[in-house]
């Protein structure tokens, strides 16, 4: 079940675990409100990898904004 959170900006996503990884790490679903999604793997350190992304259903290639790390540090103590 996809969890939000509010970031520093003010903009609130939503956060959708989509599974663990064998290395340790896990695999997530970020979605911004303005119909931009990446899904992610971070690893046991907090490192980001872009696995893929989209706008508004369709693959996109998108920047990976500056508030991820964040989500990233965030989802490492959760």
């Amino acid at each position: 079940m996809p969890d939000t959170m509010e970031l520093y900006t003010g903009e609130t996503i939503t956060v959708d675990h989509v599974e663990s990884l064998p290395t340790g790490g896990a695999r997530f679903d970020i979605t911004a409100n303005d119909g931009r999604k990446w899904r992610i793997d971070v690893d046991r350190d907090g490192d980001v990898d872009v696995v893929t992304t989209w706008r508004d259903g369709s693959l996109a290639d998108l920047d990976v904004p500056e508030w991820m790390d964040d989500v990233a540090a965030r989802l490492l103590r959760s």
